[in-house]
């Protein structure tokens, strides 16, 4: 009431005091005076001082300084008067008149508490608002993968990062923000303004914990779950093994995590396994809850004996190994062309027009020129080293252009301002363009690459269960033998003669 803190919570110890063979404390029960009508009255202005052992009165402390009693010179621990001690005091004429004079500072300036309340309150909700619109700026930019911090950290600098820039383009339509960096801005090093990148990766840490927290209490919460690892090399040349987890939500609907990445783990099964064991056990989800891994069909990994997936299943034989379906199907079509060179030939030729296009601005406009000619033509694409079945955007900008891609390399060869070695580079992939071979191979995989482009991304859906990917693979298994039937093979020639 009056901004005293009483100390009425403590075990009153100190307050000990000796009356011949007795010993006597202060009790609660001081805290408190029955009134005549037998309720009880809190007395707000009896204060206890733990280093004395004593008690005080809080207003004749303040406003006494005649020091006329015990209450507000030394302190009072007479415990074996102290009711009628404290009675007496609390109805002095003078203790009332401390009282008052409290009450009317109080009621003028407002009580202490009250004025560190409010300061402190304005000083938390100023610093809440810039942290909010911080917050918010690095989830914006995070969550599409833009950097954040530039080469200085100057407001008004053009290199100053998208995080300072976001923050100068909210400042032009929010006055707070904008007295926040004229005041703030330029303070340098060693003062808070939440606008450094010291607060915004502090940001980006805390929200990880945050969603990263999420995912292991929905995990335990569920119970079973399977993991998913794999390795891969970022853009600073650090291998880096990947963490996923899959489960089933509540709801029913399967769901894929990404918990963590994991650098420099190393490549031996060992090694993976021990890092696989030890992020499981750090964040405490229990591996005999685990019923399923997926990896890629490496030996570190596959390996039936000595792989990633034998030495999970030692520890729970419950944990059954799925190869990652995508992976495979990718696997089992690079082989497949591996095996047949007229396959390589024709990837090859893709690659070819490619580079030899996009090499030159000259040589590109021309090609852009000629496509403009057809609405369905596409520009040509260079092919994917990783996933095999994404070709088929290569093949099929091939196949909607054909006539267009001719028509370019034509001109170019018959274009006399040409060097000599551009000239015969384009007569070279013509005379190859038009021979039956590479127009069979075009017809037969375009419709190949379809199907497998497809198929790769169904499996790669969240949704899928293991009896969707066999009916897939089955699907794919039945149409390639269905490209074996000379019916088809005949259908395919006479498609490749029109070209």
């Amino acid at each position: 009431m009056h901004g005293f803190n009483q100390n009425k919570n403590l075990n009153f110890l100190n307050s000990k005091r000796q009356y011949n063979d007795v010993n006597r404390y202060l009790t609660i029960s001081l805290f408190e005076r029955k009134l005549l009508n037998g309720e009880k009255c809190l007395r707000t202005w009896l204060v206890y001082s733990e280093k004395k052992g004593c008690v005080f009165c809080g207003p004749c402390l303040l406003f006494d300084r005649d020091n006329y009693s015990q209450f507000s010179k030394d302190g009072f621990n007479d415990w074996k008067n102290a009711e009628s001690r404290v009675s007496q005091h609390e109805n002095s004429t003078k203790h009332k008149s401390n009282l008052i004079t409290l009450k009317e500072r109080a009621n003028t300036l407002g009580t202490i508490n009250v004025s560190l309340t409010k300061q402190l309150d304005e000083h938390i909700n100023y610093w809440e608002n810039v942290l909010r619109r911080g917050v918010a700026t690095v989830k914006a930019l995070s969550s599409r993968g833009l950097p954040l911090r530039g080469h200085n950290e100057k407001f008004g600098s053009t290199q100053n990062g998208n995080y300072l820039m976001a923050m100068e383009l909210i400042s032009e339509f929010d006055p707070f923000i904008a007295e926040h960096i004229g005041k703030f801005g330029q303070c340098g090093s060693g003062h808070t303004n939440y606008l450094s990148s010291t607060i915004y990766e502090e940001i980006i840490q805390l929200m990880a914990d945050k969603i990263r927290q999420k995912i292991i209490d929905e995990i335990k919460t569920v119970k079973y779950y399977s993991i998913i690892v794999d390795s891969s090399p970022d853009i600073s040349h650090v291998d880096q093994l990947s963490f996923v987890i899959r489960y089933v939500q509540e709801n029913g609907v399967p769901i894929e995590r990404f918990l963590q990445f994991l650098p420099n783990t190393g490549h031996k099964a060992i090694e993976l396994f021990d890092s696989v064991t030890k992020l499981l056990n750090s964040y405490e989800i229990e591996i005999e809850n685990c019923r399923g891994q997926s990896y890629d069909n490496a030996r570190n990994m596959s390996g039936i004996y000595s792989g990633l997936q034998a030495r999970i299943k030692e520890l729970n034989p419950l944990i059954e190994y799925v190869p990652c379906s995508a992976h495979s199907l990718n696997l089992v079509g690079s082989c497949a062309a591996d095996s047949c060179d007229d396959t390589l030939t024709y990837f090859s030729l893709l690659q070819t027009v490619y580079n030899f296009f996009s090499s030159s601005t000259n040589r590109w406009e021309i090609l852009k020129t000629q496509l403009k000619n057809n609405p369905e033509s596409k520009t040509v694409k260079t092919l994917s080293n990783t996933r095999w079945s994404s070709r088929d955007d290569a093949c099929k900008s091939l196949n909607n252009s054909w006539n267009e891609i001719r028509n370019a390399l034509i001109s170019i060869t018959n274009n006399l301002t040409e060097k000599a070695t551009t000239i015969n580079e384009a007569r070279s992939i013509l005379n190859k363009l038009d021979s039956l071979k590479t127009a069979f191979m075009k017809v037969l995989w375009s419709c190949l690459l379809d199907r497998l482009n497809k198929a790769s991304k169904q499996l790669q859906s969240v949704n899928i269960d293991v009896s969707v990917i066999v009916d897939i693979y089955d699907s794919l298994i039945e149409y390639t033998k269905s490209l074996r039937n000379p019916i088809i093979f005949n259908e395919y020639e006479n498609k490749a003669k029109l070209l």
